[in-house]
């Protein structure tokens, strides 16, 4: 026999706003991670503009890890099966956003240091 914990999170968010769902998270991070890939392109070669792309990708990756933890936190929505064959590469990527994350701001405090 286990025991059943059950955590209850906020429907809303802090400006009254519904939470996503977990199909409508797993999309938006598929487009947030497509449309980083190519919007970092366009960041240059000088000290400010690397900051700038560097700030970029730490709010890019910190989104992106809490749209993955929304979806799992909202994973009963969907069939098992669906859910692992449409969020697995999101799982895949998790690793790497926490690595960028971390990355991304020990070079910002470098630059600002």
């Amino acid at each position: 026999m286990r025991p059943k914990f059950t955590i209850k999170f906020p429907q809303k968010s802090i400006f009254g706003f519904e939470i996503l769902s977990s199909m409508q998270s797993s999309i938006a991070c598929y487009l947030l991670l497509f449309f980083g890939k190519i919007l970092n392109l366009f960041f240059g070669f000088s000290k400010i503009q690397i900051l700038a792309g560097s700030l970029f990708n730490l709010l890019l990756n910190l989104s992106i890890v809490v749209l993955i933890i929304n979806l799992f936190i909202k994973r009963n929505e969907i069939k098992k099966v669906n859910f692992i064959f449409f969020n697995l590469l999101l799982f895949i990527y998790f690793p790497t956003a926490l690595s960028n994350i971390l990355s991304n701001i020990l070079y910002i405090l470098k630059i600002i240091l």
